[in-house]
């Protein structure tokens, strides 16, 4: 009989214990999540500590400096870990990753999950992506609610979030690990550096960071040019059928 399908599987060589932050970065509304953890890999010189894989992973794998890679890579150093996706996650997959991620930073007595992402605005439409944009953010207790507060994020009082991001914040509250949300204004359909570089600034104010983002800006046009056919497959993940768009709705 056939092997029954892998869910998914969570290799992390790096050390335990520090309570870390974990950061989430996955393709979603103008590849936010992706471009942000990217660029905080780059810029803090963090270190390949694992990966994530699944049998319900598309057959992809990402070459870097002629070395292949898993799309979905594990980073850290001291107390941070970014979970970077540069693949779609959508339906089953997204709902069986999350799940995982939510059990592992558990396991790992995290302080807190921070998911980053894009929220489609017209407003952001109107201006083509120009300059920054405004950041809203979610928690699922009161402690992460203040850590919302603490990063500059506006109140997300009412309204719904989909895709990767709603099953990730299910499983964390399930699992009672805190966490939070940051949705920053942006693009729908195109690749949004702008909204990246406010979601930066929110987490250099909730973290403690000192992430300078001024090279993100200048090198905008070129990150739009490199993350268009991301920007495509994603785009044609989430119309698959029984795939969720992700992003939020909220008055």
């Amino acid at each position: 009989m056939p092997s029954a399908p892998q869910r998914v599987q969570i290799v992390d060589t790096g050390p335990k214990g520090n309570k870390p932050t974990v950061i989430v970065g996955v393709p979603e509304a103008g590849l936010v999540g992706t471009i942000a953890s990217s660029y905080l890999v780059e810029q803090l010189k963090l270190e390949e500590r694992g990966f994530i894989d699944s049998d319900l992973m598309p057959p992809v794998m990402v070459v870097h400096s002629s070395v292949v890679r898993y799309p979905l890579h594990i980073f850290g150093k001291g107390n941070l870990i970014v979970v970077l996706s540069e693949v779609p996650l959508v339906g089953r997959l997204a709902v069986e990753v999350s799940k995982e991620v939510a059990a592992w930073a558990k396991s790992l007595k995290a302080d807190r999950v921070v998911g980053i992402s894009g929220a489609p605005s017209n407003e952001r439409e109107q201006t083509q992506g120009d300059g920054k944009s405004a950041v809203v953010g979610v928690g699922n207790d009161q402690e992460s609610i203040e850590a919302v507060k603490a990063s500059g994020a506006l109140p997300f009082e009412d309204g719904v979030i989909s895709g990767f991001y709603a099953s990730l914040m299910k499983y964390c509250t399930r699992d009672q690990q805190s966490a939070v949300v940051l949705l920053a204004e942006s693009l729908a359909q195109f690749p949004d550096p702008g909204a990246a570089v406010s979601i930066i600034d929110s987490l250099n104010k909730l973290l403690s960071l000192k992430v300078d983002t001024k090279p993100l800006v200048q090198e905008a046009e070129g990150i739009r040019l490199r993350t268009r056919e991301l920007m495509q497959q994603t785009q044609q993940a989430q119309q698959q059928p029984g795939a969720t768009s992700g992003g939020s709705a909220y008055r």
